[in-house]
């Protein structure tokens, strides 16, 4: 008996292990069992047949002691005892985790891959409900015959290989691209995009009610706002690439922090699977990761479209611009302050002629005194507890964006591009960690000290945001505008996440961004109309009202629109709306290796 209920939890194990690869051949539609099927047997297959195997016999030798079941006399497969069960809980894994990360990665999967998943995902739920109604004739009626059931768990058990085998698209070749010429061009407007994630509409409204945001009341007065609906995964790479293509993450090729590769392959794989413990594999030294680069990006952003009409860009930290392209004007790559700390800052920036000044700007967490320190949290109130302030607020928020601002000062003054891009990432840092401090009711376990010390963290630091942007809306000149874009928005993490976050990840976790939030769009210059409401808006609509607002045309195969509603009328009638089928066949190309081992890590916290 115990040895058939080990056989037959290897056989429900492997076909849950054997669901593990499929969905992994799903989510990289372009590697193949024939190329990469040893590595995959390697890496995924194997370790969760062996997990699967003793989890499954375990728990059958457990109930065998403890309940003595099964009772039934005629199992539905004679020779494989508890085999109906375990492949049932295999099915619903299956099937979950099929679900999970459709859900999840919806705006990253190719068109013809959704639907085959979405079958597949139907079939092993079908599968499930099968081998569940079988469990449950055999429990009320166990001396029936277990001919038909025995048809039944077969075919039901190999249909959670079968289907999803069958059903897995070849990906699609993509069309070539319309040749297009084009010449230089004098921009309608300058712009100015300043990127805040973090930021979303509940987080303004509460600091326009409190007044700690006086330069974004100033936008909200004299321009237009709204919501900007985000994506899923909800990271900062996809996102903010899709802000700067108007292509979805499927379309653009950054669908996550990091690239992965399997112990024994050379493939880069874009993804693998949500709520299949992939970091388990990573600490088993079965799975490797490095940041997405300059060169994961498989479309033209707005700076190369810019530039093939003869306009200047200036990029200053935002993700994806590792290494920094040689675009005309100048790009300064978000790894900028970590590799100057490790003393190998000369490939961060291009061109390379003022890396000394910007070097000699620079912030370190040593340069952040009390003074500014006092700005952000209470230094009076004692500090009892254990909050990791100094990493989330110093060295991973306030450090690097002063290092940042200061960065783009120098080289916008230097330059001064029509199109000027820069980033504010502390917020985003600030938020995960003393969201607790600011809604204290919500988490409870908040004491008075860490209340008065840390509880204004979250709104002094977007005042010390609002600030900056403020000084760059007294700088606006006739013909700018400046756009505040956040790609999220930030909400308390709920119970169930603090309790799985204080036993296998960061337990000061207390703000997330996992589901998708809303984020921000400010607009405020010559030719936004005051007082002009965004509504439904998205993460889609940047880049091509970037392109309409410096007089060039939007390209037919971007995803979002013109967000026209935020223009004053006399603009609008001046300048309307004009398209090209598309701006891939521009003579220009992302610069930078598709996978680069040895960066150093970036804070790629879960969202």
């Amino acid at each position: 008996m115990i040895r058939r209920s080990l056989r037959s939890a290897a056989y429900a194990a492997s076909l849950l292990a054997a669901d593990v690869v499929l969905l992994v051949l799903y989510l990289n539609p372009r590697v193949t069992l024939r190329g990469d099927g040893g590595a995959l047997a390697l890496v995924l297959f194997v370790p969760y047949a062996i997990a699967g195997t003793l989890a499954f016999w375990s728990v059958a030798l457990l109930t065998r002691a403890v309940f003595g079941w099964p009772r039934t006399p005629r199992p539905p497969i004679h020779n494989l005892p508890w085999f109906t069960a375990m492949s049932t809980a295999s099915a619903g894994a299956a099937a979950a985790l099929f679900w999970l990360n459709l859900v999840s990665y919806r705006h990253s999967l190719p068109l013809e891959v959704v639907p085959a998943l979405a079958g597949s995902a139907v079939a092993l739920s079908t599968a499930t409900l099968v081998l569940v109604a079988v469990g449950i004739d055999t429990a009320l009626f166990p001396t029936r015959g277990r001919g038909i059931s025995s048809a039944l768990v077969v075919l039901a058990a190999s249909s959670l290989v079968v289907v999803p085998m069958a059903l897995r698209p070849r990906p699609a070749e993509r069309p070539a691209p319309v040749p297009l010429a084009t010449e230089t061009v004098t921009p309608v407007r300058r712009i100015i995009l300043v990127g805040v994630d973090g930021l979303g509409p509940e987080q303004l409204q509460g600091a326009l009610e409190r007044g700690t945001a006086p330069g974004l009341a100033q936008i909200v007065r004299r321009g237009a706002h709204g919501p900007l609906a985000t994506l899923r995964p909800t990271e900062g790479p996809p996102i903010w690439t899709t802000i700067f293509t108007g292509r979805l993450p499927r379309d653009h090729g950054v669908k996550s922090f990091t690239a992965y590769r399997l112990r024994g392959s050379s493939t880069v794989y874009e993804l693998l699977p949500k709520g299949a413990l992939v970091t388990l594999l990573e600490r088993a030294s079965l799975v490797s990761t490095s940041p997405v680069t300059a060169a994961s990006r498989k479309r033209l952003a707005l700076w190369n479209a810019l530039n093939a009409f003869g306009i200047q860009a200036g990029v200053v930290r935002f993700w994806g611009t590792h290494p920094p392209e040689r675009i005309k004007g100048f790009m300064l790559s978000h790894y900028f302050h970590l590799l100057r700390k490790e003393g190998v800052s000369a490939d961060t920036l291009h061109p390379p002629d003022l890396l000394s000044e910007v070097q000699a700007r620079a912030i370190t967490p040593e340069d952040v005194d009390a003074s500014m320190l006092g700005e952000l949290l209470d230094l009076s109130a004692p500090d009892t507890s254990q909050v990791p302030w100094r990493r989330d607020l110093v060295e991973r928020a306030l450090a690097p964006d002063l290092t940042y601002q200061r960065a783009g000062q120098v080289l916008r003054a230097a330059y001064d591009p029509p199109f000027f891009a820069t980033y504010f990432y502390g917020l985003d840092r600030v938020g995960h960690t003393f969201t607790r401090f600011a809604d204290p009711e919500r988490f409870g376990d908040v004491r008075p000290e860490e209340r008065r010390r840390y509880g204004a963290v979250v709104d002094r630091y977007t005042a010390f945001v609002a600030r900056s942007v403020a000084e760059l809306v007294q700088g606006l000149r006739p013909g700018e505008v400046l756009l505040v874009v956040s790609g999220y928005g930030m909400r308390p993490v709920p119970q169930w996440r603090r309790a799985w976050e204080a036993l296998v990840g960061d337990p000061w976790m207390s703000g997330t961004h996992a589901d998708a939030p809303d984020g921000l769009l400010l607009a405020v210059g010559d030719g936004v109309r005051a007082g002009a409401t965004l509504r439904g808006a998205s993460v889609l609509d940047v880049a091509p009202t970037v392109l309409y607002l410096m007089g060039l045309p939007v390209a037919r195969d971007m995803e979002g629109r013109v967000l026209t509603e935020m223009l004053d009328e006399r603009f609008a009638r001046a300048y309307p709306v004009t398209y090209i089928p598309s701006y891939e066949s521009l003579a220009v190309t992302p610069a930078g290796a598709e996978f680069l081992p040895g960066l150093p890590s970036m804070p790629a916290e879960s969202p």
